[in-house]
């Protein structure tokens, strides 16, 4: 039984990931806060910058990391920290560039439900974040 991913398992891995983000980021946005599975917390117009929000970001990557990983990191923790800085960087990266189409990107925009507008660019932010937990070893051989 091989103890390493092959390049093309790896390959698999990436493009579930991708797949899965895809399809239920977007849709679990679609829904009522009240009904969603992953991000009851925070809505599409959370952005980093104030205490507040900041908090519900990182309150949602604990869950998150809870959820999918397993793990009970607490809302300060490194690990929590690093998903931050991802979710952070995408949503500022994004916001510099002049012109970025505020949808889904294109690949994403084939599920259904039509996925919901992305003004502040945080849709994919998520949908960054999950792929990145999906591809975590804790998810893929725990």
């Amino acid at each position: 039984r091989a103890t390493d991913p092959s390049g093309a398992m790896g390959a698999i891995q990436r493009i579930l990931a991708n797949e899965v983000a895809c399809r239920n980021v977007a849709r679990d946005f679609a829904r009522p806060a009240r009904e969603r599975r992953f991000f009851s917390r925070v809505e599409p117009n959370t952005v980093p910058g104030t205490e507040a929000t900041d908090r519900q970001i990182r309150e949602t990557i604990a869950y998150l990391h809870s959820l999918v990983l397993g793990r009970n990191d607490r809302v300060d923790s490194a690990e929590v920290d690093r998903t931050y800085d991802l979710f952070a960087g995408i949503v500022k990266e994004a916001g510099d560039q002049k012109g970025l189409d505020k949808r889904e990107t294109y690949a994403c925009r084939q599920s259904s439900p039509p996925p919901p507008e992305d003004p502040h660019y945080t849709i994919r932010a998520w949908r960054a974040v999950m792929t990145y937990l999906l591809r975590r070893p804790e998810f893929l051989y725990e």
